[in-house]
């Protein structure tokens, strides 16, 4: 049973902050865009354009939550914010599956992201028959995938990392 503390870490900390953080990291990088660019929509096809932007948003959260949970996470445990947390065999196996150590982890789980999540939603763009998006139509929906992804694979994430100390100190 994994422990009240610990819950509030994964669950709280993990998806709620992570996806409010990702909201306004993702906010102001779609508005920086439209204001480096100086243009009033953005193309879906094009470099730069929506399409490009959404697979480099679904890689950029996912291997930027794993470098920075792979420190903060050694730092919480030492300051006893969250401890060894026993996972489900489903859980276990799951997270066996991950590349080992931050960096890789961070660029295999940064490339497995881009199908997962930025795929299905240019998919959408593609049936909604969208050529290109305003800015705060796309500053949306930029936040938005990264809110929702965060929120999703931080948790994850996170157990990796637990079990990266675990491994190190066994």
């Amino acid at each position: 049973m994994i422990s009240r503390r610990d819950r509030l870490y994964l669950f709280g900390n993990c998806c709620v902050g992570a996806a409010i953080a990702n909201v306004l990291i993702n906010a102001f990088l779609g508005w920086a865009t439209f204001r480096s660019l100086g243009v009033p929509a953005l193309p879906v096809w094009r470099v730069p354009g929506v399409a490009a932007d959404l697979a480099g948003t679904a890689f950029g959260v996912t291997f930027g939550t794993c470098l920075g949970m792979g420190l903060q996470v050694r730092r919480d445990m030492r300051r006893g914010k969250i401890g060894h947390v026993d996972l489900s065999p489903g859980i276990a196996t799951l997270l066996a599956r991950f590349p080992l150590g931050t960096l890789q982890r961070s660029f295999g789980l940064g490339m497995v992201a881009v199908p997962l999540f930025a795929l299905p939603v240019i998919a959408a763009i593609v049936v909604l028959g969208v050529g290109s998006m305003g800015r705060v139509p796309y500053v949306t929906l930029k936040s938005a995938l990264a809110a929702v992804e965060a929120a999703v694979v931080t948790p994850f994430i996170v157990l990796a990392a637990l079990a990266d100390v675990k491994r190190r100190a066994d």
